[in-house]
């Protein structure tokens, strides 16, 4: 199968009917590819597919939260996540000139949450 770099195969960018906004990072055909975008709608179906939502970072030591520090967080089996608005979220996301690099599958076809934010720069 001939290389294809489209957001295609990534299941986020199909649900937000933005497959050409997305750009596919891993070169060989696998199914723990990677994907790259700045799109919101994108970014906000990956992560309620996983029951994922902005939250905020908060330090292990006080317990405060950290200014300015974004991040998908993930319920966990109690339900707690501290969340903030997907508003805000981007807001900052776009300010700070940033991507969104994520993964649908592990290798083994499972489902991914691996999810990072980058400058758009080393995108």
């Amino acid at each position: 199968m001939a290389d294809d770099r489209s957001g295609a195969a990534s299941q986020a960018a199909q649900d937000a009917d933005a497959v050409d906004e997305v750009t596919r990072n891993t070169k060989t055909q696998t199914e723990a590819a990677s994907y790259t975008t700045t799109d919101h709608d994108v970014i906000r179906a990956w992560a309620e597919a996983r029951g994922g939502r902005p939250a905020p970072l908060k330090s292990n030591e006080n317990k405060n939260i950290c200014a300015g520090v974004l991040r998908i967080g993930f319920r966990d089996d109690s339900g707690d996540l501290d969340e903030v608005d997907w508003e805000p979220f981007f807001s900052t996301f776009d300010d700070r000139k940033l991507a969104f690099v994520y993964q649908e599958h592990t290798s083994d076809g499972s489902t991914s949450r691996f999810n990072k934010l980058v400058s758009r720069d080393d995108a």
